[in-house]
């Protein structure tokens, strides 16, 4: 019983210097001879819950909202070399929106804060730097901040994206459960949107119990360095300038929705 207890404790030594060592490598973002085209479906939830608390009493606005689409799907593309990485939308795949739909979320988002949305990531391993374009009320932002490390936890379970077998991950991102699901076959720091710092590349990302990502094909093919283009649409902000700016805007909407609310009464 005692050998049988003392060789549990090394096989959990083992295991858990086996993740501290995983943990370490995230710092090496991609292999210099590594590059490829990953794509991604984002699975995107669409919420009308502020449009039904302002027409609560209206039939035709329930009945027109019970119509819509409760999510939607985007083809997104990872493309990475051993010195730079984008993240975009396929607009090749891009489909046409259900009639109605558009304008039902402009409507529910106008009752809401505004939240960006992150519409390309860019990654420059040499200066360790990301650029973010983001559309923010209209306008677009080019958001320049530093590779930051993700504090993920690694867990024991294992799950088959495609063909490859992955290793799950979690943390807490803006008060969001966050599962990863990324693949040490691949020794890629990177993942769809904003997710990486793994050693190994994100394949699956799992927002809230919900997938949000996941991979549908994996091209390992040598690309053109010319093919992987910096974003230079937008006002070049840094990352505490953008959230100064939102809190402004945000401040803004508040007294708005406050001097609105005294004149009704």
């Amino acid at each position: 019983m005692k050998k049988m207890k003392r060789c549990l404790g090394f096989c959990t030594c083992l295991l858990a210097l086996s993740l501290s060592s995983l943990l370490n490598l995230s710092g090496v973002h991609a292999q210099e001879n590594l590059s490829g085209n990953i794509t991604y479906q984002q699975v995107v939830r669409y919420s009308f819950d502020k449009v039904k608390e302002a027409h609560g009493n209206d039939e035709r606005t329930q009945d027109w909202i019970a119509t819509l689409p409760k999510e939607g799907i985007n083809v997104q593309v990872l493309q990475f070399n051993g010195k730079e990485a984008l993240f975009e939308e396929d607009e090749s795949e891009k489909e046409a929106s259900p009639d109605g739909l558009q304008r039902a979320l402009m409507y529910e988002n106008s009752l809401k804060p505004a939240v960006p949305l992150v519409q390309k990531v860019y990654y420059d391993f040499d200066k360790n730097q990301k650029l973010e374009q983001v559309e923010f009320l209209t306008r677009l932002f080019l958001v320049e901040s530093e590779i930051e490390s993700v504090p993920w936890k690694l867990g024991s379970e294992k799950k088959k994206v495609l063909e490859y077998v992955c290793l799950g991950a979690t943390a807490t991102i803006n008060d969001q459960e966050i599962v990863a699901w990324f693949a040490p076959e691949i020794p890629v720091s990177l993942g769809p949107s904003v997710f990486g710092g793994l050693p190994g590349l994100i394949l699956a990302v799992e927002r809230n119990g919900e997938t949000a990502y996941v991979a549908t094909s994996v091209d390992l093919t040598p690309a053109a360095e010319q093919s992987i283009s910096k974003p230079n649409k937008g006002s070049k902000v840094s990352r505490e300038e953008f959230a100064s700016l939102r809190e402004e805007k945000e401040k803004e909407r508040k007294e708005n929705v406050q001097s609105r609310d005294m004149y009704h009464r």
